[in-house]
């Protein structure tokens, strides 16, 4: 499963988006939907259609580890960590008696096409929350959201059985992991699921008082407007091979505002059901339309969806933003000053041109401490940035393994020439600061678009301060210099 990153941007949609949404003509609804009732109803009656509650995979004992920062091959030194844990996750499991429930009625939510139409929404914009932090939710808060405090309800009908999570969302089988993300006063901005259960899985997001931020979806098209329970729902669908593995992949997406104001977005990717969900349709595609509107029924229905219990985060982790308009000022920071150049970058103090400083500290408790600064001159930039306290993974390697760093063994495009094995390491690696030397530099540069040489490479010091290095426009003996000084 792909998770996000640890950070992520502040994401909503405007305002203006926000009301066209929610006052555009709805095209006429139509009744419950025929076909796929009917066929699902005989499916669950005779045991073998197309309708299909697939057993739970065994739960995950030893869940793979993320990426390591490490080479491969590579010695770690006492107390250098290579992997950082996953977080926490869990498959749903279904009653055991699901099969004899009775199947819910599916709502007809208009799944327009989009495929080959430009999807792109002008007015999405993002912002950056300085002191926003992120959280793994655990399988209580994601029974919350569908139940609300009150839990699951009483199993003393079999209509009302219940597994881990509502049944009728047909997520039986599915690896679930949630997180939620906080500004720096502790309030939720967004929420994340994902589900996944071999090629089926589905993305869903969840924002308080506004749509989530989408860059997929126009919804000031009006002929993807459907109504369901008084709500306006924007509806699309995509087919075509989304991971280029031979197979045509059913993708479906609704979005829509929930009566107790939740924004949400949930998206999902083929489908374990096969059913006609339009009058002979694909029963691919249908499956996924349907396992799509199945989600939409659950949420605007009954209690619907409910985040009053993350609403609020106490556990804030103290944090720290500060820009620097020179750089005078960013070495007054006494932890990153050894770091530095302690002056600008020869050809960058004498540029008359556009020249321009930048320099940002951004600190937060158990996640980052970093200090970056550049100088730019037209098109080059020289990029200095500091990572404090172990907060920044790299790729160590070792002088004596040129296949590993040079990139004058390697023709562009690299994809083609370097072995992949070595495709980290040659775009991004790191070394010891004992280790560098000019010829280290050297062999990590290449010809800039706009002339000259630019180098990149990461190096790390004894204290696990890790100084990464962007460098256009300079000699290799320039870049040296600027190293050499901090060692």
């Amino acid at each position: 499963m792909k998770y996000y990153k640890s950070y992520m941007d502040r994401q909503e949609i405007s305002p203006a988006v926000h009301e066209k949404l929610l006052n555009l003509e709805s095209r006429p609804s139509r009744p419950w939907l025929r076909y796929g009732v009917l066929a699902a109803c005989a499916a669950l009656v005779i045991g073998a259609g197309v309708w299909r509650l697939a057993p739970a995979p065994a739960p995950v004992t030893d869940p793979p580890r993320s990426a390591g920062q490490f080479a491969a091959d590579y010695d770690p030194l006492p107390g250098e960590k290579d992997v950082v844990e996953p977080g926490d996750g869990f498959v749903v499991s279904s009653p055991a008696g699901g099969g004899k429930l009775e199947f819910p009625m599916i709502p007809d939510i208009n799944y327009q096409d989009i495929t080959d139409q430009s999807q792109l929404s002008s007015d999405a914009s993002r912002a950056y929350l300085p002191g926003s932090f992120m959280t793994n939710l655990k399988k209580e808060d994601v029974q919350t959201i569908f139940w609300g405090p009150e839990g699951k309800p009483q199993a003393d009908h079999p209509k009302t059985e219940q597994g881990d999570l509502p049944w009728m969302l047909f997520w039986d089988g599915y690896t679930l992991q949630g997180r939620a993300l906080y500004d720096g006063q502790g309030q939720l901005m967004e929420l994340w699921l994902w589900g996944e259960q071999d090629r089926a899985s589905f993305e869903l997001e969840l924002c308080p008082g506004a749509l989530p931020f989408t860059c997929c979806i126009d919804v000031n098209r009006g002929d993807i407007i459907s109504e369901f329970n008084g709500v306006s729902v924007a509806g699309w669908s995509q087919v075509y091979d989304r991971d280029g593995d031979g197979q045509d992949d059913y993708i479906c997406g609704s979005e829509f505002m929930t009566k107790n104001d939740i924004g949400v977005r949930f998206v999902n990717r083929n489908s374990l059901m096969r059913v006609e969900y339009e009058q002979d349709g694909s029963m691919d595609l249908g499956g996924a339309q349907a396992f799509n509107a199945l989600f939409v029924r659950q949420a605007l229905t009954d209690g619907g969806l409910y985040l009053d219990h993350l609403a609020e985060n106490e556990n804030i982790p103290a944090w720290r933003e500060e820009s620097f308009s020179t750089l005078a000022q960013a070495r007054q920071e006494a932890d990153f000053a050894p770091y530095l150049p302690a002056s600008e970058p020869e050809g960058y103090s004498a540029y008359s041109g556009n020249k321009e400083f930048y320099g940002r500290l951004s600190y937060q408790e158990g996640r980052q401490n970093m200090l970056f600064v550049r100088w730019s001159r037209g098109y080059d930039n020289v990029e200095v940035c500091v990572y404090r306290d172990g907060y920044y993974s790299c790729n160590l390697v070792s002088p004596d393994q040129p296949e590993a760093y040079d990139l004058r063994l390697y023709e562009i495009p690299w994809c083609d020439s370097v072995p992949e094995q070595y495709r980290e390491t040659v775009d991004r690696p790191a070394f010891r600061a004992e280790d560098m030397s000019l010829a280290i530099v050297e062999a990590r540069g290449r010809e800039h678009d706009t002339g000259g040489m630019t180098w990149s490479f990461d190096v790390l010091h004894p204290d696990g301060t890790v100084v990464s290095y962007r460098c256009d426009g300079l000699t290799a003996r320039q870049v040296w210099e600027m190293v050499e000084e901090t060692l």
